[in-house]
């Protein structure tokens, strides 16, 4: 999947695959992605991860991004006008892709735990990036100068884990974490499920022993290297299912990236 309407000057790659614990089984990959360009340049990317013992994961997977896309059609049906016009935009969507969501949800039946799942949103205007998370999905953004950071981490590294939040979860609320980032000089943003986190990202121990994650250098040469018109989203897939990336985790992996060109 590549696409650039909603981005003048940008690329939108992305690449979802099973991850081995599925595809040795024959079970079905419980990532969604979806992208969709808005009015005034505007762009939403959303990436999902069923939960693997939902007995629904992968249809609530993809109720999470179509509900994301379907707030940011409501939310940002015009470009907001201001950095404040933002800032106020953005409580709003992180509220409807909830209600977008549970909506679905309720229209198909069945227990909500059946549908559980992750998500993360974004919708992206650059210089303005606004975020939704609930879940351990990651974001990534890159700036020229300056390269990659963590913008959104996971909630927990391998080392101090704590049970996922879904869409589903009664707490959910409580782990919502939503905001916008202003950067006249930003030129990639990646998001990513679980399934790639160790495959990507770095683990290293603060000063106050607890251990975080980061993004580093090979972060920036992925970006970098989908600027090229002759990369596409195959490239990608074949990357995700590498030995390197099936070694890393055995979950499903789906990486969304746009990169200025």
């Amino acid at each position: 999947m590549t696409a650039t309407a909603g981005l003048p000057g940008w690329r939108v790659i992305a690449g979802s695959v099973p991850g081995p614990n599925h595809a040795n089984v024959g079970l079905p990959n419980q990532d969604s992605v979806k992208q969709r360009a808005l009015p005034g340049g505007l762009h939403v990317l959303a990436v999902a991860d069923g939960a693997g013992s939902a007995a629904r994961a992968s249809i609530g997977s993809n109720f999470a991004v179509e509900a994301a896309v379907d707030a940011a059609v409501q939310c940002f049906a015009r470009p907001p006008g201001s950095p404040a016009a933002w800032r106020a935009a953005v409580p709003t969507f992180a509220v409807a892709c909830l209600q977008y969501f549970d909506q679905q949800v309720v229209r198909s039946g069945g227990t909500p735990a059946d549908y559980a799942t992750t998500l993360l949103a974004v919708v992206a205007g650059p210089p303005f990036l606004a975020y939704v998370c609930v879940g351990d999905g990651f974001l990534v953004t890159q700036r020229q100068p300056g390269g990659s950071r963590l913008l959104v981490p996971p909630p927990a590294t391998r080392e101090s884990a704590s049970e996922t939040v879904f869409l589903t979860s009664p707490g959910r609320e409580d782990d919502l974490r939503h905001g916008l980032l202003v950067d006249t000089g930003l030129c990639g943003i990646a998001l990513g499920t679980d399934g790639v986190i160790d495959g990507l990202l770095d683990v290293t121990r603060a000063p106050d022993g607890r251990m975080h994650h980061s993004a580093p250098a090979d972060v920036d040469a992925y970006l970098d290297m989908f600027r090229s018109p002759a990369v596409d989203a195959a490239d990608l897939n074949r990357k995700l299912s590498s030995r390197e990336f099936a070694a890393s985790s055995g979950d499903d992996k789906t990486l969304l990236m746009a990169v200025r060109k």
